[in-house]
């Protein structure tokens, strides 16, 4: 006990807060954010239970207050606007520190420890984290360094506004703007305290860049920035910049794939021909469709998700620069398929499909097939000699059908026709596929009049496997 009474004493006379008794209100504006909203505020509760989460509605027409409410936070309604929806969600919180997140970000697992470090001083007003996407392509990566940095310009609510209450009250709170709302904070800020870089990086979606093209909105991005640094009114800018036409790219193709290390792919079918060989197989295999998947519209966007995380930068450079890469989570293939339309969903899609790279004779025809298919069908469905299938295309998530289903097994594509059916979703399904799992696998699809043409199978007898 004396112990502790000298450590509180230290703190007083540095001029520092117990860690222990800071109180954090989270406040996340919303509109139409029911993709987001229920994992966001499930996050924020992972890593810290005492929480006060304030969700700053604008009117959303969609689930989000009904998502929110379910997961009992403080719901409050404001005029659409991000500066007005965080000032009202201000003005309910209850904190010492303020965390203004958009819905679709994420904070580092060890953001309170970070928080408590640095806000227990209490000439710390105000701070952000570097920023990192959801999904990983150079181009993004380009786009997260100037936060690296600690840039200025680089100043913006995806990275998180964690601010002491106090200190935003003294500046006014945010200007009630659509649009540099939170760049006008920083800069306000900037000229009464030092803003903190704060160790690790937020991950947020990179749903618009996707929806517009990565350059393309970069390029906006810099113009809008250009012309508000100019003078241009942020109420003229913002009306400009929510009027374009978005969602592009309202196709995602995902592609489930592992990096071909031997004795990780194709272990079924090591086990006859060897680990070298099965490895070399499946790296031919899945180059061939990646190729197939170039030759689709460029209006597609293309996903790779990588089985291990921890290989992803061994992914992206094998297969190069043209896709999207994001890792599968879930604990079994199911859950993974599902977050993973989930994912595609999330940032704009409205049509998704999913292949698999161990079944040759996938072919840019039926991705396009299936794709068309979806304008009229609720499910597209591939169905492989195996009892599983190759490709599964949905316009809409439907969870269910990844429910009860005995995964790795000859029954997975009939449960998840029954699943359908019990449903009501109407299905069309793709030519009958094979693949190739085992020794007697391979020597079929050689044996198959309709693989005469493809170009693995040459590479594979030139091999002699």
């Amino acid at each position: 006990m004396p112990a502790l009474i000298i450590y509180y004493v230290i703190l007083n006379l540095r001029g520092e807060m117990d860690p222990t008794k800071i109180r954090y209100s989270v406040i996340i504006p919303t509109f139409n954010e029911e993709l987001t909203i229920g994992a966001c505020i499930e996050h924020l509760r992972t890593l810290c239970k005492d929480l006060e989460i304030i969700v700053a509605d604008g009117g959303s027409t969609d689930k989000t207050v009904q998502i929110a409410a379910a997961q009992q936070v403080v719901i409050c309604s404001a005029e659409l606007g991000r500066g007005r929806q965080c000032n009202v969600g201000a003005a309910y919180a209850r904190g010492d520190i303020l965390i203004f997140l958009h819905a679709d970000t994420r904070l580092p697992v060890n953001a309170f420890d970070i928080f408590n470090n640095y806000f227990r001083h209490d000439q710390v007003n105000i701070g952000m984290f570097q920023l990192a996407f959801d999904v990983k392509h150079w181009l993004l990566d380009m786009h997260c360094l100037p936060s690296r940095w600690g840039i200025g310009l680089a100043s913006y609510g995806d990275r998180g506004i964690i601010i002491r209450k106090s200190f935003f009250n003294s500046l006014g709170g945010f200007h009630n703007w659509r649009l540099f709302e939170d760049l006008s904070l920083f800069q306000r800020a900037a000229k009464k305290t030092r803003i903190q870089n704060l160790p690790g990086c937020v991950t947020t979606s990179a749903r618009r860049f996707i929806q517009n093209g990565i350059l393309k909105q970069q390029l906006y991005n810099f113009w809008y920035i250009f012309l508000y640094l100019c003078g241009v009114s942020p109420g003229k800018l913002a009306y400009y910049y929510y009027r374009r036409k978005r969602i592009t790219n309202s196709t995602a193709l995902i592609i489930f794939l592992r990096f071909p290390n031997a004795g990780k792919v194709k272990t079924r079918l090591a086990q006859s021909i060897g680990d070298e060989q099965a490895t070399k197989f499946y790296r031919l295999s899945t180059e061939h469709i990646l190729r197939e998947c170039q030759k689709l519209p460029s209006n597609i966007s293309r996903y790779i998700f990588c089985a291990d995380e921890d290989e992803m930068e061994n992914v992206r450079r094998w297969t190069g620069s043209r896709f999207l890469y994001m890792p599968q989570e879930g604990e079994d293939l199911g859950r993974r398929i599902e977050h993973a339309f989930h994912s595609v969903f999330s940032h704009g899609a409205q049509k998704a499909v999913i292949i698999a790279t161990d079944v040759p004779d996938i072919s840019a025809d039926i991705i396009r097939e299936a794709i068309s298919a979806l304008d009229a069908h609720d499910v597209i469905i591939g169905p492989s000699h195996d009892g599983g299938y190759y490709l599964l295309g949905l316009k809409e998530l439907h969870s269910e059908l990844f429910n009860a289903i005995t995964w790795s097994t000859s029954l997975v594509y009939q449960q998840t026709i029954n699943s359908a059916d019990r449903m009501g979703l109407k299905v069309y399904q793709l030519p009958l596929l094979r693949d190739i799992d085992t020794a007697e696998d391979l020597q079929r699809w050689l044996a198959d009049d309709n693989a005469k043409s493809n170009q693995v199978r040459k590479y594979v007898l030139r091999l002699g496997l």
